[in-house]
């Protein structure tokens, strides 16, 4: 019981993290503050058991600082791709499940190079969609009700670029 109350403290730090990039408009901003909160949900997911998702947030930080610093090309995203397969094969013992924290990853592994961060917001979205029942099933339960409300803060994000879009639209029309 002790370790089920800590793996939630652990993941609730990172909660609060990731409730905020919902509302970073920024891509750099995104991925960094990504970085902070992989590795605080990797702690958590470690105390809890959930090996699946310590792989997940280990390989997601590497390619947040390299994608950050450098062209992440179609060459960079299969490498990584793989190494989150081998890795989640290799040590993952949560079964089917296991495998969402993958999806989730390599989802958002192959949308970092988009220009546009309503289309991110989207990949991030169905992630978190992922994440939402694979942390339900590793009693990560602060995890599970911070994915839910991530979700809606993706959907608010996107709405404010899409206004924000609309606005400049309307401004270099006029």
């Amino acid at each position: 019981m002790k370790l089920v109350v800590i793996g939630n403290i652990l993941a609730f730090l990172g909660s609060i993290i990731m409730i905020a990039i919902g509302l970073i408009k920024e891509k750099w901003h995104i991925l960094s503050a990504q970085c902070v909160q992989f590795g605080l949900m990797g702690a958590g997911n470690l105390v809890l058991g959930g090996y699946a998702g310590v792989v997940a947030n280990a390989v997601s930080i590497a390619r947040n600082l390299l994608c950050l610093f450098l062209p992440f090309t179609l060459p960079w995203k299969i490498t990584f791709i793989v190494i989150q397969g081998v890795c989640t094969f290799a040590f993952a013992a949560e079964g089917l499940l296991g495998w969402l924290p993958f999806i989730a990853a390599c989802a958002l592994t192959l949308s970092l190079s988009t220009k546009d961060e309503r289309v991110l917001k989207c990949v991030l979205i169905f992630g978190q969609i992922c994440w939402v029942v694979y942390d339900l099933s590793i009693r990560n339960y602060t995890g599970f009700v911070f994915d839910l409300l991530t979700v809606i803060s993706n959907v608010v994000g996107i709405w404010m670029l899409t206004r924000s879009k609309s606005e400049d639209d309307a401004s270099v029309k006029k």
